[in-house]
């Protein structure tokens, strides 16, 4: 089954990763909503509208089929049904079989391990799929929690960029981690 596809679904120990609905709204509301949330994220804290029209712009191009493509998925309690974060997914490069990730946790889930776990599955998902050679996340060097996931997934440090973008009215440092497929394969 595709992995962004409607019936998508992956279960992990604790949780359930599937493509977003629109039932999910509500979910993605409570965190996207949040000025401390979105302070790494390159979109504002969201209203209400805004939340529902980037729903359902990701329900309508929700694939990962070709370069350029975009995917999210849900990060769900299985035991509630609730959105507790979401995935993304880009198909940087078909030449270079190269995807990018990114994730975020409804601050209410914060240090459970959740995000680790997700992207655990993502990785080893994406790997699978047999499009991708390297995984690459792109991570605000302020961001201190996001980059424990990655080294805790094992991704190398690749680069440090000095004020590299201008991002939310000021410049900023942007930290590049990746994994390799065969690195990946061998640590998992």
């Amino acid at each position: 089954m595709e992995l962004v596809s409607p019936e998508f679904e992956h279960r992990t120990e604790r949780l359930l990763l599937r493509p977003l609905s629109p039932t999910d709204e509500a979910d993605l509301y409570k965190y996207q909503s949040l000025p401390d949330v979105v302070r790494f994220i390159p979109w504002p804290a969201r209203t209400q509208q805004q939340v529902h029209d980037a729903l359902i712009n990701a329900i309508a191009n929700n694939r990962l089929s070709d370069e350029g493509d975009y995917a999210l998925l849900g990060i769900v309690l299985p035991s509630t049904g609730q959105v507790i974060g979401q995935l993304s997914l880009m198909y940087r490069s078909k030449e270079d079989q190269r995807a990018e990730i990114g994730y975020v946790i409804n601050p209410e889930f914060a240090n459970q391990g959740f995000a680790t776990e997700a992207c655990e599955a993502l990785v080893s998902l994406l790997f699978a799929t047999g499009k991708f050679h390297r995984i690459v996340a792109k991570i605000d060097a302020r961001n201190t929690p996001s980059e424990s996931v990655v080294k805790k997934l094992g991704f190398r440090k690749e680069a440090h960029m000095l004020e590299e973008e201008f991002f939310k009215g000021e410049w900023t440092d942007t930290l590049i981690y990746a994994v390799l497929k065969n690195e990946w394969q061998s640590a998992h």
